[in-house]
């Protein structure tokens, strides 16, 4: 028999890899995935889900389903830091970044979550789509390839019968310890390692009487027991603590629910025992931060943790996750669907691999800064101060929104960058080629988004005067820069269109240029800017976007 082909096999179930599927059957990109778990998991997990994420979620039409699984606002505005809950607070930081209210430059906002709420979500959209062949108990034990295919081996868990399977193309999504970076030769390279475990706690309490007022993001605590924090998971009665420090002659394997309770007491300040805990799970895992050596290995790619494993100090692992599959699932299905040339797929690692070791390093710090804080405080130094380092730990909007691509699928750009002090808390919002598209609200309800405008394909934006709010390439009104590039290579079947917006509106917050085309990829970002009176051929925007 045959093996089974399918155009892209997804190896791992969890948020990235979910994604993947769902990106890709946007595109009708038949694709099976493949995941060791049963199911969705069963553990909160990576906790935050930036505002970049969930544009990208948004464009998906899961956003609205995944804000309502937030904690409520109030809860997100701080990050604060005590040494246990009932003595005086050392310091309360706000957290731009965390704090789930609207903001001017994006439609929608950030939300506090877990993963184990999410997942779901997830992969019950991924099985809608009849081009998504979902998997859960099925693993990957062989992958082999060659200049035209990768073949793989997969087994039912439960059954242990095995299936060989041939693709086009493999996204490895499948975690920190990744077979698939095995199996094709890659290695974490050395990065930042604390050489301990951090125990993982899940559990019920009502800590409301000890919290009182101080809620947060995340609730940091440096006692006798040792440095961590607590997250509310349900901002109620289920609580996370993350315990970094036991008695010292402690085996990590020797660790006791017991052990975790003390600690928990401690933080708390519940001399006399009086909280009443229920211990869900305990979970040990190390606090880590390292880049594959290569995101990609021929015809096999790595996202998330298989590409990049971080200190999870800011939340930021799993969102990094989230833009870079962003960044890889257009490009795969444009090459699969025969739009574009397969050189297209080497920008992947040459756009994503600075920001994911740009981040990378951030979470590192974020780490370090949190500790001065604490030892500022105890040696009696200058806190606030202190504080102020630590700005970035909750307010990252230059990191996650600010970013530029340098590759030649972006024209560069005749303007010097927005000056910013500190390139990850401050944005900016510019029209900059390799940056994010801004957002602008094109009706007075701020109810459709200049992002909605955007496709599964490149869009040219032009503002328009005469009142048309939309047209497509070949429209026999007065011609945009690049249009009638455009109209020839939509009419030979690229993914392209013109976008007309309301020059007042698309103006409105002096972004946008009146007298500029703005050619946007797929993905969001900016290809390129055309002023008026420029001349671009279809030769010049096939070379741009790689069209075959």
């Amino acid at each position: 028999m045959a093996a089974r082909h399918v155009p892209v096999l997804i190896v791992g179930g969890g948020p990235i890899g979910l994604t993947a599927s769902n990106l890709l059957s946007h595109y009708g990109v038949e694709h099976l995935l493949v995941n060791r778990r049963p199911g969705t998991s069963d553990h909160p997990r990576a906790r935050f889900i930036d505002v970049r994420t969930v544009e990208i979620l948004r464009s998906l039409g899961l956003a609205d389903a995944v804000i309502d699984t937030g904690v409520p606002p109030e809860w997100v505005s701080h990050v604060r830091y005590s040494t246990t809950m009932t003595e005086p607070e050392v310091w309360a930081l706000p957290t731009h970044s965390y704090h789930s209210v609207p903001r001017r430059y994006s439609p929608t906002i950030p939300v506090m979550t877990s993963q184990d709420l999410v997942e779901p979500i997830m992969a019950m959209a991924a099985r809608q789509h009849a081009c998504a062949d979902i998997r859960f108990g099925t693993e990957l034990v062989a992958l082999s390839q060659n200049a035209e295919r990768v073949t793989a081996v997969i087994c039912d868990i439960a059954s242990g019968e095995t299936e060989t399977v041939t693709a086009d193309y493999v996204l490895g999504a499948d975690g920190r310890n990744s077979t698939v970076r095995e199996l094709v030769g890659g290695e974490l390279m050395e990065g930042f390692s604390t050489g301990g475990l951090v125990q993982d706690v899940l559990f019920f309490a009502d800590l409301s009487r000890w919290v009182g007022d101080r809620i947060g993001a995340l609730l940091f605590v440096y006692h006798p027991k040792g440095y961590g924090l607590f997250q509310p998971v349900d901002a109620k009665t289920r609580w996370r603590a993350q315990c970094t420090t036991f008695i010292p002659h402690v085996e990590p394997g020797d660790v006791t629910e017991e052990l975790c309770v003390a600690w928990i007491r401690s933080a708390m300040g519940d001399t006399d025992c009086e909280i009443d805990l229920e211990v869900l799970g305990i979970a040990p895992w190390a606090p880590e931060a390292h880049l594959s050596d290569a995101f990609r290995a021929g015809r096999v790619f790595l996202a998330g943790d298989a590409a990049h494993v971080l200190v999870p100090t800011g939340g930021l692992g799993m969102n990094l996750g989230y833009h870079g599959v962003h960044n890889l699932a257009w490009k795969l299905a444009f090459v699969l669907r025969g739009w574009a040339d397969k050189a297209l797929l080497d920008s992947y690692e040459t756009e994503r691999r600075v920001q994911s070791d740009r981040t990378r390093v951030a979470s590192v710090d974020n780490a370090r800064l949190a500790g001065d804080l604490y030892r500022t405080h105890f040696s009696g130094g200058d806190v606030p101060a202190a504080a102020e380092r630590l700005m970035q730990y909750g307010n990252f909007e230059g990191l996650v929104l600010g970013y530029e691509y340098a590759s030649p699928l972006c024209l560069p750009d005749p303007d010097e960058p927005p000056h910013v002090d500190n390139d990850l808390i401050e944005f900016v919002p510019t029209v900059r080629s390799g940056r994010r598209a801004p957002h602008v609200w094109l009706d007075e309800a701020a109810g459709v988004s200049l992002f909605d405008r955007f496709g599964d394909g490149y869009a040219l934006v032009a503002p328009d005067s005469s009142g048309m709010r939309r047209a497509t390439a070949g429209s026999p009104s007065e011609a945009a820069v690049g249009e009638q590039a455009a109209a020839a290579l939509a009419d030979s079947g690229f993914p392209i269109s013109v976008e007309r917006v309301d020059a007042e509106a698309l103006a409105a917050d002096g972004l946008y240029r009146r007298d500029e085309t703005v050619l946007v990829r797929p993905d969001g970002f900016v290809a390129g800017r055309f002023a008026a009176g420029t001349n671009v051929t279809e030769a010049q925007l096939r070379a741009l976007l790689m069209a075959r």
